[in-house]
C-alpha cells in the first residue's frame, strides 16, 4: 500500500522514504534534482505530500496560499506554482508541461514534436528531458521572478466566475492597471449589456498579499 503523506523533513530524508516508487519515476528524479540544486535556490522548500501521482511542496517564509505541485502520469508530467485562495484554486503563476515520446536513440517531448516536427531536441534519458523542460525553468522562475517580487495580487470578477493572480515586482508596478480586469469589465452580452453587472461598481475585486516579512510588518 502506497504512503500518502510524508513527515515534513528535509529533502534528503524524503529521498530515503520513497522506496515504494519506481527508480525512473519523475517524483524521485525531481526530489533528487532538488536536493542536488538546493544551494542554487534563493528560497527553501518543505515537502508536504508525495504519492504515486504527485509531489507537493510549500515555500518557506511565503504565504500559505502558494504551493509547488508536480503531477505525474505514465507519459506526461507537469510542474507549476499554484495559488489557492478563499478555499478554491485561484490561478497558476507558472505551469510547465511535457509528454514523453520514446524514439530511436532517446526521448522527445510530444509537445515540441507537434510544434517543431522532427527537429525537436532528442534527449538521452527521461531525466534529462524533465530537467530541461521542467526543473531548470522552475529554478530560473523561482530565483528571477518569485524571489524578486514584493507582492502577490489576486483578482476576480464580481461573481468569482474568473480568478487570476500576478506577481508585483516593485512599488512602481503597484499603480499599473489590471489589464485582465479591464478586459472583463468590457465584456458584453448578446443584448449589449455588461457581462458583470452587479452591485460592485468595478465589476471585480483585488487583494494584495505581501511576499516579504518587512511588508507584512508594515501592514500590521
Amino acid at each position: 500500500m502506497l504512503k500518502k503523506r510524508l513527515p515534513r523533513h528535509c529533502i534528503q530524508h524524503a529521498l530515503q522514504s520513497i522506496k515504494y516508487l519506481p527508480n525512473d519515476c519523475i517524483q524521485r528524479s525531481f526530489l533528487r534534482w532538488l536536493n542536488e540544486n538546493r544551494t542554487k535556490f534563493i528560497v527553501s522548500f518543505r515537502l508536504t505530500k508525495i504519492s504515486s501521482k504527485c509531489v507537493e511542496l510549500h515555500i518557506n517564509n511565503y504565504p500559505k496560499c502558494l504551493s509547488v505541485y508536480l503531477s505525474a502520469s505514465r507519459l506526461g508530467a507537469g510542474l507549476g506554482v499554484y495559488v489557492e485562495w478563499k478555499g478554491q484554486p485561484w490561478d497558476a503563476l507558472i505551469d510547465y508541461d511535457t509528454y514523453l515520446n520514446q524514439v530511436l536513440g532517446g526521448f522527445k517531448c510530444d509537445i515540441c514534436v507537434h510544434e517543431k516536427g522532427e527537429s525537436a531536441v532528442l534527449f538521452p534519458t527521461r531525466e534529462s528531458l524533465w530537467q530541461d523542460h521542467l526543473f531548470d525553468p522552475f529554478l530560473k522562475w523561482i530565483n528571477e521572478r518569485l524571489a524578486t517580487a514584493l507582492w502577490l495580487r489576486l483578482s476576480c470578477t464580481g461573481d468569482f466566475g474568473s480568478t487570476w493572480a500576478k506577481l508585483i515586482q516593485n512599488e512602481n508596478k503597484m499603480s499599473e492597471l489590471d489589464r485582465k480586469l479591464i478586459l472583463m469589465q468590457q465584456l458584453k452580452r448578446l443584448d449589449n449589456k455588461p457581462v458583470y453587472d452587479d452591485d460592485d461598481p468595478d465589476g471585480g475585486k483585488n487583494w494584495l498579499i505581501p511576499l516579504k516579512p518587512e511588508l507584512s510588518r508594515r501592514l500590521s
